[in-house]
C-alpha cells in the first residue's frame, strides 16, 4: 500500500490580468458622454463625465503587467485534536498598489480564524488560523486568491490553489494501569519476573560473586560482615499487547473534541491511551483494525516511535468502509501469549464472533466496551434513547455469552479501567493447573 504523504505547499499561476466590469463601464460612459457633449454642445455634460475618463485612463496606465503566482503553505501537516496551525499565503512578486483577498472554504471539523475564512493580503502576504477539532486525514478547505489593481480597473482571479492535506492525530484519553501485564516473556520491559536477574525490582542481599557489578555492592552489610555483599534484583520482562479496534460503526453525533464523543471516538482515543501506556512500559504492541479500508498494516513494535506509528494508523481510519471484512486477516498470526484487547461497542456481530474466536484459541482476551453512555441518556431525543435501550437488551445477551466463556467485558472509563481484570488474569496465570500425565 502506498504511503500517505500530505501536501504541505500549493502553488499556481493566477493568470493574466483582465479588465473589470467597472473599468469597462467607465470607458464606455466616459466616451459616450464626451461624444454627446461635443455633438450637443453640452459643457456641463463634459464636466460630469470627466472623472470617469480620468479614472479609466489612470487605471489603464497603472495596470499590472506582471503575471503573479500564488502560494499557500501549512505550518504543520500533522496536528493533534484541538491544536492550531497557520495557513500562510503569499503572492510573488508582491506588486505595489494591488489589493488582494484570500478565502478558505468551510470544511467539517476545521475552525477558521477569522471565522469567515477571509483575510486581506498585506504586502502580498496573509495568514489564516486553522484549528482541527477531530482526528482523521482530511483536505483543507479550498484556498482562493483574488487581486485587484488601482481604481478596481484590472483583476485576476479568484483562482483556486491545489488542495492541501493534513492529518489530525487522536488525543489519547487519560489512562493508567497499576496492574502487571500478563504473560511477560521479553527482557527489556518493566514487568517484574519471578526469576532473579538484571532489573529494577529488589530481590535480596547476597554475597559477592565474580561478574557482579560494582554499583550493586551494598556497603552497610559489607562493612558489618567484613565480606562484600551485593543487592540482587528480579529480571524485568516485556509483554506483547494485541489491540483489535472495531471500525464498523461510528455511533452518535460527531461533535469533535469540544463535544460528546462517538463510539469510534471512544475507541480511537482509548486505543491511543492504551498504546501510550504499554509502549512507555517498553512492552511490544500490535494494532489491527476491522471494518475500515485502506488502513496501513502495523507490525509489532515498541518505543515512542512505534507510538507515533500507532497514532498515524488510527488517524487513517474511515469508519464502515469495508463492511464485508470478517476479521480473519486481522487476527491471523497473533502471538498466542499476547494480551488481546478488543475495543468495540459490541453492536456489530462480527466483533463478538472475533472475540469468541480468539478465546477459543486459548488466548487471553479482554473486551473493552466503548459504547458511549450519552446515547442512552440523551434528554434531547427521548425516542432515540428508547430505541438504544431496546437495542442494548439484545447486546446484553452477547455480553453474557462472552462472560460465560471466560472473556471479561470492561466498560471504558479511563484510568484504572483495566486494573481489576489484569490483576485477575495475572492471578489466574500464576495459579497451579491440573496437568495430564
Amino acid at each position: 500500500m502506498p504511503t500517505w504523504r500530505p501536501h504541505r505547499t500549493a502553488s499556481r499561476r493566477l493568470g493574466a490580468w483582465e479588465s473589470t466590469a467597472a473599468h469597462q463601464r467607465a470607458i464606455f460612459l466616459g466616451a459616450a458622454g464626451a461624444v454627446t457633449a461635443v455633438v450637443g454642445r453640452r459643457p456641463d455634460l463634459l464636466v460630469i463625465v470627466t472623472p470617469l475618463i480620468v479614472a479609466a485612463v489612470w487605471g489603464h496606465l497603472a495596470r499590472p503587467r506582471t503575471e503573479v503566482t500564488g502560494t499557500a503553505r501549512l505550518g504543520d501537516t500533522t496536528l493533534r485534536e484541538g491544536s492550531v496551525t497557520g495557513l500562510y499565503v503569499h503572492t510573488t512578486p508582491a506588486l505595489p498598489d494591488v489589493h488582494g483577498v484570500v478565502t478558505v472554504a468551510r470544511v467539517p471539523w476545521l475552525e477558521r480564524k477569522p471565522s469567515s475564512g477571509i483575510a486581506e493580503l498585506d504586502d502580498g502576504s496573509a495568514t489564516i488560523g486553522l484549528r482541527s477539532t477531530r482526528w482523521g486525514r482530511r483536505r483543507i478547505g479550498t484556498v482562493s486568491i483574488a487581486l485587484v489593481s488601482s481604481w478596481g480597473a484590472f483583476r485576476v482571479g479568484p483562482v483556486d490553489l491545489p488542495d492541501l492535506d493534513s492529518a489530525t492525530l487522536p488525543v489519547p484519553a487519560s489512562f493508567d494501569a497499576s496492574a502487571p501485564t500478563p504473560h511477560p516473556r521479553g527482557i527489556v520491559g518493566l514487568n517484574r519476573s519471578n526469576r532473579p536477574g538484571s532489573g529494577s525490582e529488589f530481590n535480596t542481599i547476597r554475597q559477592f560473586h565474580p561478574g557482579d557489578r560494582l554499583r550493586r555492592i551494598h556497603w552497610p552489610v559489607s562493612m558489618r560482615t567484613g565480606n562484600l555483599h551485593v543487592t540482587s534484583t528480579f529480571t524485568d520482562e516485556d509483554a506483547h499487547v494485541f489491540l483489535l479496534a472495531d471500525c464498523f460503526s461510528d455511533l452518535g453525533p460527531r461533535e469533535g473534541i469540544d463535544g460528546r464523543p462517538t463510539s469510534l471516538d471512544v475507541t480511537v482515543r482509548a486505543a491511543g491511551a492504551i498504546s501510550e501506556h504499554f509502549l512507555r512500559s517498553n512492552d511490544r504492541l500490535t494494532l489491527r483494525t476491522v471494518g475500515a479500508a485502506e488502513v496501513p498494516t502495523l507490525g509489532v513494535g515498541s518505543g515512542t516511535n512505534h507510538l507515533r506509528r500507532v497514532l498515524d494508523t488510527l488517524a487513517a481510519i474511515a469508519p464502515a468502509t469495508e463492511r464485508r471484512d470478517t476479521g480473519e486477516h486481522a487476527i491471523r498470526g497473533v502471538d498466542p501469549m499476547a494480551l488481546c484487547l478488543v475495543l468495540s461497542p459490541l453492536v456489530e456481530p462480527t466483533m463478538v464472533t472475533l472475540a469468541h474466536t480468539l478465546a477459543a484459541r486459548g488466548m487471553t482476551v479482554v473486551v473493552v466496551d466503548t459504547f458511549p453512555d450519552h446515547l442512552v441518556n440523551d434528554p434531547k431525543s427521548a425516542y432515540q434513547a428508547l430505541a438504544w435501550r431496546i437495542r442494548l437488551l439484545g447486546r446484553e445477551a452477547d455480553v453474557h455469552n462472552l462472560r460465560q466463556r471466560g472473556v471479561p467485558v470492561v466498560p471504558w472509563h479511563g484510568p484504572g479501567s483495566l486494573d481489576n481484570v489484569l490483576r485477575d488474569i495475572a492471578r489466574r496465570a500464576s495459579a497451579p493447573r491440573l496437568a495430564r500425565r
